[in-house]
């Protein structure tokens, strides 16, 4: 019995030994928030975000979280839809949603993307790199909307669901934006040729005056700014 109880101890002993030293490598793997290029970086409002406003009390970026899961209550929240038709199949307007660099598709007037970091491989897209494997959950989308010439507003979005056969994104608001709540775009092939893109948004800040009067006219212009670009990808 005492041969079973110091067997038992010292393999307790040893796992303890094995999960720290996963859990320290696994941290020290993870990129540090403080640890981003600035230098390529486009938007001084997405830098400032990264290290001095929202995100100054976490250290990892794959300590951001989504503001709301699966079982968050959204009733209360305001909705905003957009509804645009490309001339384009369905297959082919995919495609480009999934595997087109987002520093092309994400700019606009108003849209600016500055960066996207990806929690499953511990990677940063910057605005300048070239090469982009593909959208997928846990990717982090770091993007810059321009209000006017002097107000410009930093935000990140983070991939919460990737839906192949329903040809559907779900975008989800981080912890720390202005804003909590999520945006769902959905491709529907209305015919061989044609594609309606449906853009849903579940919106709620603390500020009742900001949602009701600002949000929703600018977050159009945002969202019109990223359908035209795959609308313009998909003529080429």
């Amino acid at each position: 019995m005492l041969h079973f109880i110091t067997q038992n101890t010292m393999f307790t002993k040893l796992f303890c030994l094995i999960f720290s030293i996963f859990l320290s490598t696994f941290a020290y793997n993870q990129m540090l928030i403080s640890e981003c290029d600035t230098k390529k970086m486009s938007y001084k409002k997405v830098i400032k975000y990264l290290k001095n406003d929202e995100l100054k009390n976490l250290t990892y970026f794959s300590e951001i979280q989504p503001s709301l899961n699966d079982s968050s209550n959204i009733c209360n929240f305001y909705f905003h839809n957009g509804t645009y038709t490309v001339n384009a199949n369905v297959d082919s307007i995919w495609q480009i949603c999934i595997t087109t660099s987002p520093s092309q598709l994400w700019k606009g007037k108003m849209l600016g993307l500055s960066c996207v970091y990806n929690i499953n491989t511990n990677r940063m897209f910057y605005h300048s790199d070239q090469h982009f494997d593909t959208l997928e959950t846990n990717q982090i989308y770091f993007i810059n909307l321009r209000i006017n010439r002097f107000f410009n507003v930093a935000a990140a979005l983070i991939v919460t669901n990737v839906d192949y056969v329903k040809k559907q994104i779900e975008f989800t608001y981080i912890k720390g934006n202005k804003s909590i709540g999520k945006q769902i775009v959905s491709l529907i092939g209305t015919d061989k040729n044609k594609t309606k893109i449906i853009h849903d948004t579940y919106y709620k800040s603390n500020s009742k005056f900001r949602d009701k009067r600002f949000y929703a006219r600018f977050h159009q212009i945002a969202i019109t700014d990223l359908h035209k670009r795959i609308d313009e990808y998909s003529m080429k």
